[in-house]
């Protein structure tokens, strides 16, 4: 009888460690998720400011802005600039 218990009581005891892990990882899995979308979109915002930047240095250097006056307007280097 004692042993029947024990089966009884350490499968419950392994369901429910189970059930703990799965819900664990389920945690786990939606907030990396979360945190990886926002990691994404802010190295795409990045991303995207530094293409504008570049963009508009390259609008200015054809319209023949200085390149002093660029790299003021941009925060771009001189030889980024240059490069463009």
């Amino acid at each position: 009888m004692c042993e029947v218990i024990d089966i009884m009581l350490s499968k419950g005891w392994q369901e429910a460690i189970d059930s703990g892990m799965q819900q664990g990882m389920q945690k786990g899995l939606e907030e990396g998720m979360q945190k990886g979308l926002e990691e994404g979109r802010q190295e795409g915002i990045v991303t995207g400011v530094e293409l504008e930047k570049k963009n508009i240095a390259q609008s200015m250097k054809k319209k023949g802005f200085d390149i002093s006056l660029i790299m003021e307007l941009t925060g771009l280097t001189k030889e980024k600039i240059l490069s463009l």
